[in-house]
């Protein structure tokens, strides 16, 4: 492979500018929402599941905008091949965990049912498409990199785990849940993504290490393997836990979705003006300057 990626199907370096300035633009807004949340002072407070999804996002989006920043730099294309795959997973589980937040956000009103039911739709479609898109990616990767009849059963891993993600991706957008088995799920959906995202980050750093003389002869075996079925993986298993943790479609009020405010106060009866003269029973209020 030709060092500007000019002898693959498709060239990574062309794309690598405009998804770092997507990562970057919506962790900015993601930043701009969290602040708001916190410091917009009204009576109901923001949902802390919402902003621990919101946070995750954040850090998802961040560092996604600067790994595809490096990779618009690279110009050793087996190595940028490599860091694409590694980089591709984390827009589609950047965007889940903030519908994800989105949905937690309005969770618990009457009022916004029918939003949520819209963003459970395009969060449970969201999904797919994550799971349809990093297939794809792996199998361009695999085609541009891998020895021609080398290792086939790969190709068919990569396939049955994700038709595995897609199949339980649909049982639970039909299942019936609990309550408060997704308020529960929130925190180690959060954890799980952001390790997801500082695993990227550490084998994004092993890859930008590599000497130059290490990708002469193309991706060496190991590399692509374990590209692939990471690059695959590691997302299914979050878009996955990211579905527990959606929120139901109803919560009743005074659950840790939607605590119940505190029942306002009666207001006190107005004091009335005091009369001219106050006397006690049986007296005669003093008249006259002679009397004390």
């Amino acid at each position: 492979m030709g060092e500007a990626c000019e002898s693959v199907d498709w060239n990574p370096l062309g794309s690598a500018g405009a998804h770092s300035q997507l990562a970057g633009v919506v962790a900015g807004l993601v930043f701009a929402g969290i602040v708001m949340l916190i410091d917009r002072g009204t009576p109901r407070r923001p949902s802390a599941e919402a902003l621990t999804m919101f946070i995750a996002g954040l850090v998802t989006f961040a560092l996604d905008s600067f790994f595809f920043g490096v990779i618009a730099g690279e110009r050793t294309c087996p190595r940028v091949w490599t860091q694409t795959t590694v980089a591709a997973g984390m827009l589609g589980v950047g965007s889940l965990t903030l519908f994800t937040g989105l949905a937690w956000l309005i969770a618990g009103r009457s009022e916004f049912e029918s939003p949520l039911r819209l963003i459970r739709v395009v969060a449970y479609g969201l999904s797919l498409v994550t799971v349809g898109q990093l297939t794809v990616t792996a199998h361009d990767y695999l085609r541009d990199v891998r020895p021609e009849g080398a290792y086939p059963w790969l190709d068919w891993l990569v396939r049955a785990w994700s038709v595995l993600v897609a199949l339980v991706v649909v049982g639970h957008a039909v299942a019936r849940r609990s309550r408060y088995g997704a308020h529960r799920a929130v925190r180690h959906a959060a954890y799980l993504g952001i390790s997801y995202v500082l695993s990227c980050a550490l084998i994004f750093g092993l890859l930008t290490a590599a000497d130059r003389s290490y990708w002469l002869d193309g991706v060496p075996p190991g590399v692509f393997v374990a590209a692939a079925l990471l690059s695959v993986m590691l997302p299914g298993l979050v878009v996955v836990v990211q579905m527990t943790a959606f929120p139901p479609l109803t919560v009743p009020v005074g659950s840790p979705v939607d605590p119940a405010l505190p029942a306002p106060r009666e207001p006190a009866p107005p004091r009335t003006a005091p009369t001219a003269v106050q006397t006690s029973i049986g007296s005669e209020p003093p008249s006259g300057p002679d009397r004390p």
